[in-house]
């Protein structure tokens, strides 16, 4: 074999390792940002639940406890109103807006 077709050989070998070591940081990044997506979406799950225990548990108490109509219907309406206006805002979404992290896309 000569020379120039070692060095050849030498040169795609470079580019493959390159290319390599490039796919391989950019598959890092994404999983790395997958992680994170995953992440926010457990601690908002675990705020959800906690929430909906909460006001559950608050409406349970106010429904067995006080016997006025009144305090029942307050309990029962106003969470329902909050659960609604914030349904209705997500509904209301009408763009998608892409954010970069460190002014790199």
């Amino acid at each position: 074999m000569s020379t120039q077709m070692l060095m050849v050989l030498g040169g795609l070998a470079l580019v493959g390792v390159f290319s390599v070591w490039r796919s391989g940081r950019k598959s890092a990044i994404r999983a790395r940002t997958g992680v994170r997506e995953i992440t926010r979406m457990t601690g908002n799950t675990i705020r959800l639940v906690l929430a909906t225990a909460i006001i559950a548990f608050v409406q349970w108490l106010v429904i067995v406890k006080i016997q006025d109509t009144t305090a029942t219907w307050i309990a029962l309406v106003v969470p329902a109103l909050l659960a609604a206006a914030t349904i209705v805002r997500l509904m209301a979404i009408t763009e998608i807006v892409h954010t970069t992290r460190g002014g790199r896309r």
